[in-house]
């Protein structure tokens, strides 16, 4: 793992590629450019959207929704299933292109990384032209459209980055954090969610500004330990340092039946094909799981989860298969609809971690 320490001159810059998806649909086929586009699953069968292109936006469509809603909020949408091997190919570009810049490249989804720039800028202005010349080659080279953020440390390029989609540039110098953060609204800070903003709302908290002022007891009062954390993110510090590794911590599939489910059988064989697709990427990427997680969720879109731990690691399908289906006998009740199912693996590690010697699992 490679890391830059966090120091006052740091230069981070986040890219974030806009309507990834749908920029990279349009550059596949130019009749599509200007559409509403809809990326996800058929309207018909219980999809969903995975993506939506910022013209399907206007009218209320985003991603996670069901796609039926989506087509009656945009009748006109052209709706087109997902092709992920052909994202990942361009995804692969764009970072292959992010680590031409920066040795120092942390990518943290398909289309998003932060890239420090501390090592090869000087003052802000380097940095604010090394940043636009990553920028200007995502559009030049590949043809995509991005948002860049840069700042000081990876919240505040965050934050910075979301303000000024899609194909922005916005640059939150050292001392300025304070006042590019104030007047935002409490949702605009990573690591607020829904629940806790309406508990700040109801305190009276509707900006991070106010949120940075307050006493840190009462951030604790509303929020428990956590209000410290928030609070010192509301105030733009962030001490976490650029990776070159991004670890797995978890992986799942499952997927949503087109019509429920409520055969013992035909949920087993779910679960043993979703349990090779697991197995197959722990053994891709070299590695091992402890936790086994079995996912149910019913007519009513009640989502239960529920996990066991072996005593030693594994990433063989037949014991995957044998704890979610273990899972399944004491958590599914003979008969219930079943709307989705999944099957995932966490508490990973490497089979053989660099430097070691080999063990048995």
């Amino acid at each position: 793992m490679v890391t830059m320490d966090a120091d006052e001159n740091r230069f981070v810059a986040l890219v974030d590629l806009d309507a990834f998806y749908a920029s990279v649909e349009t550059l596949e086929d130019s009749t599509l450019v200007g559409k509403p586009l809809l990326i996800g699953g058929s309207p018909t069968s219980r999809g969903v959207v995975a993506a939506a292109s910022y013209e399907a936006r206007k009218y209320g469509c985003h991603s996670a929704m069901p796609m039926s809603r989506a087509v009656k909020l945009c009748p006109i949408a052209v709706i087109l299933s997902p092709r992920f091997s052909l994202y990942h190919e361009y995804s692969q570009k764009v970072m292959a292109l992010l680590r031409r810049e920066s040795y120092l490249v942390q990518q943290m989804s398909i289309d998003e990384a932060y890239v420090d720039l501390t090592s090869m800028a000087k003052t802000w202005d380097e940095a604010e032209g090394l940043a636009h010349r990553m920028q200007g080659r995502i559009r030049l080279d590949l043809g995509l459209p991005a948002s860049v953020g840069l700042a000081s440390n990876k919240l505040v390029a965050k934050v910075a980055c979301e303000t000024g989609k899609p194909e922005g540039f916005v640059v939150v110098r050292d001392g300025q954090e304070s006042a590019f953060l104030d007047g935002l609204m409490v949702r605009a800070l990573p690591g607020i969610g829904p629940q806790s903003a309406q508990k700040l709302r109801n305190s009276g908290f509707a900006t991070l500004g106010q949120i940075a002022c307050a006493s840190l007891h009462t951030m604790m009062n509303i929020l428990g330990p956590y209000g410290a954390v928030i609070q010192r993110r509301a105030r733009g510090e962030d001490p976490s340092p650029v990776t070159t590794d991004h670890e797995t911590k978890s992986v799942s599939a499952e997927e949503t039946f087109a019509e429920d489910v409520s055969d013992g059988q035909s949920l087993a064989a779910e679960i043993e094909r979703l349990s090779k697709r697991v197995a197959e990427s722990l053994s891709n990427h070299g590695l091992v799981a402890r936790t086994i997680t079995l996912k149910l969720r019913n007519t009513e879109f009640l989502t239960i989860t529920r996990s066991s731990s072996r005593d030693r690691s594994t990433a063989d399908v037949e014991a995957i298969v044998a704890d979610a289906l273990h899972l399944l006998g004491v958590n599914w009740v003979d008969g219930d609809p079943v709307r989705l199912i999944g099957v995932g693996a966490s508490n990973l590690r490497l089979v053989h971690a660099t430097g070691q010697l080999t063990m048995d699992i």
